[in-house]
Parts: C-alpha cells; structure tokens; sequence
C-alpha cells in the first residue's frame, strides 16, 4: 500500500507539471490501442536497468518533449536520459535527481531543435518507473510515449547465430517457462548479431497446458505474444488458446499495419490438459501468408493460414534498436489481472523455442 501511494503522489505531481502547459492525451503503454494511465505496477524497473520509450517523433520540432522519472520508493534517486534518433543514435542526454515519492523530468525541447527524437531511455539508482511525453510545435495537446521492449524482465536472454548464410537460428531447449502463481508471465529475450531483412520466420515451441482458469473458463491463455518491443505494429506472433464454450486456438499479427488494425485466424480446437502439443508459426514475407500448424505426437491436428500486411516485403529486425536488452521478444502466458478474456495460465508450461529468420 505504501508503494502504491506514492505512485500515486508521483503520477498527481507529472499531471499539475504538464497541465500548466497543456491538456494532456493518454496513450496506450500496455497491449491494447485503449487509454491509460502512465504506470502500471508491472512496469516498475529494478535499480540501474535501463527502460525504453518509444513515440516521440515530432516532424518540424517540439513545443515540449519531457523525459523524466518517478520513484515510489523511500530513497531519492539519481537519473539519466538519453534521446535517441530512428537508427537507435544519441541526440540528447542529461542526468537529473528525484525526491522519494515523487517524479523528475527533463524537457529536451530547446535542446534538440529540429531534430527528430525516436525515443529514449531513462535509467535511475532506485526502482523507477520511466515517462515521456511529447507536443510538436503547433500542437496543443501533448501525448505519452510508450513503454518500449519486453514487458517485464527477460528470464534469460538467446542469441541468434547465423549457422548458414543468411540463416540465423535462437532458441532454447528445454523448459522455456513453466506459469506458476506469482510468476505468470515468462519472458525470452532475443537478440541478433547484426540487422535482419527477413523473407521467412519460422517460429516453434511446445506447450503443455495447465487448467483452464475458473474465473473465466472459456477465456484466453497465453501461447505465444512475440514482438519486437512494442504491440502497435510490431507483433509478428500473438497466439492464444481460449477454453471450454468457445475452444478455438487464435492467431494475430499488425506488422507494419495502422493502428487497431490486425490480421487474424482461428483454428478449432479445445486444447486438452497434461498433453503436449508442438506449434510451427511460419512468417513468409516474400509470400505474404502466416501460418499456424498444431501437432500432438507427430501429426499434424489443424492448421490455418492469414495474411500478412499488403504492401510488405520482408519483416525487418534491427539489431540495435531502443531497447538494449534485445530485437525480438518472446512472451509465454498473461500476468494475473489483465484486461478480460485475458486469463493467467498457472500450471501451464512452455518449451523447445526455435526461432529462425532467413534473410532476404
């Protein structure tokens, strides 16, 4: 209660600081394309990592553009911030202190001129959570950035070797996570040794699932939500399993698609418990299709194919990227308490990742 009390304190002092500008827009920071507030308790950085924000470019310069930080522990906390450019280069930085309970922010606006700021990283001495929000020059209103990279910490990182020309495989076998209470969300890190323009991805993983959860029986569970460090856009690969009373396995993907657009596929199907199942997702860009096949003991049970984007030609993968703790992101089952059919999976296990991507 402590903590969520100064949390409180600190989103009340970033709101009165940027209503003495102007109005303030909430955008999405989370999985959906709905309205937010700023932090969210998942969302907390440990000490010295480093948290990315994505979605401050401004065409023509910016009226205002706050980076800053809020810290709901009982210790001050000493800050840095870094603006980063498209390709991931610094533009800016500055280093700044934080009262306990409280929030701090640097406006970078007379700073950066009429360059073009990406996003930003924010590190910080103390658990943190991080925040920018940004209004070009003839804008009135000014909007949040958004939470960029895994959405929590990474259990382990893999990286990807090119064991062929043009081939780079990942993954990890064995149990890649296993949900427990407490521990829902299980979250693999990928990164790649150099910049991808992939034509085909090939993902493949094993999930035993656990029972279906009695707050929401035919809700949905979690197989796969792979991304890379955002939802809007971003998200090669969200498969979920949805129980008893609708029993069907539902893919999606947005990759390069506008907002609250997506394409997606149903395979139907009621997964069994205690019963191992292999999942191939296959991303071809040069063909424009995605794939889902389903096994149980070496034969295939069901498969379906969507589309991807209309006008995209290869899915790209940049090494370095805003977020430093990888390119892609794999995430297994939801956290407990997220936005309905949305259920936690505990009892769920998740192994064998693959992950492969063949360059154009």
């Amino acid at each position: 209660m402590e903590v969520a009390y100064a949390m409180k304190k600190a989103l009340v002092s970033l709101a009165l600081t940027l209503s003495l500008a102007v109005p303030v827009v909430y955008a999405a920071r989370g999985m959906d394309d709905a309205g937010t507030v700023p932090f969210d308790a998942r969302e907390l950085a440990p000490a010295r990592d480093i948290a990315a924000l994505a979605g401050l470019e401004h065409e023509g310069g910016y009226r205002t553009l706050v980076v800053g930080a809020a810290v709901p522990g009982t210790q001050s906390a000493q800050c840095t911030a870094r603006l980063l450019n498209a390709k991931a280069g610094l533009l800016e930085a500055a280093s700044f202190s934080v009262e306990a309970g409280s929030s701090a922010q640097i406006d970078f606006a007379d700073r950066i001129g009429t360059r073009v700021a990406a996003g930003a990283q924010v590190s910080c001495d103390q658990p943190f959570y991080s925040f920018g929000a940004a209004a070009g020059t003839d804008e009135k209103k000014v909007t949040w950035a958004e939470a960029f990279g895994p959405n929590g910490p990474c259990d382990f990182t893999v990286s990807a070797t090119e064991i062929e020309p043009g081939v780079f495989l990942a993954g990890k076998e064995g149990t890649v996570h296993s949900a427990v209470k407490g521990k829902e969300k299980g979250i693999v890190c990928i990164q790649i040794p150099r910049d991808i323009n992939a034509t085909r991805m090939v993902l493949e993983w094993d999930v035993n699932p656990g029972p279906w959860n009695p707050k929401k029986v035919s809700g949905n569970h979690n197989l796969m939500f792979l991304h890379r460090g955002r939802f809007r856009s971003n998200t090669v690969s969200n498969v979920n399993a949805f129980g008893p009373g609708k029993a069907f396995v539902k893919m999606a993907q947005n990759v390069e698609m506008a907002k609250l657009t997506n394409t997606n596929t149903k395979l139907g199907i009621l997964l069994q418990q205690n019963t191992e199942y292999h999942f191939r997702y296959i991303f071809d860009a040069a063909s424009k299709k995605v794939t889902l096949e389903l096994f149980q003991g070496g034969a295939l049970l069901k498969t379906n194919t969507m589309n991807t984007a209309p006008k995209i030609k290869f899915l790209t993968v940049t090494k370095a990227g805003l977020s430093p703790k990888g390119a892609l992101f794999s995430e297994f089952g939801h956290y407990k308490g997220q936005h309905l059919p949305e259920m936690d999976s505990p009892g769920w296990r998740y192994s064998n990742l693959r992950v492969e991507l063949r360059a154009k």
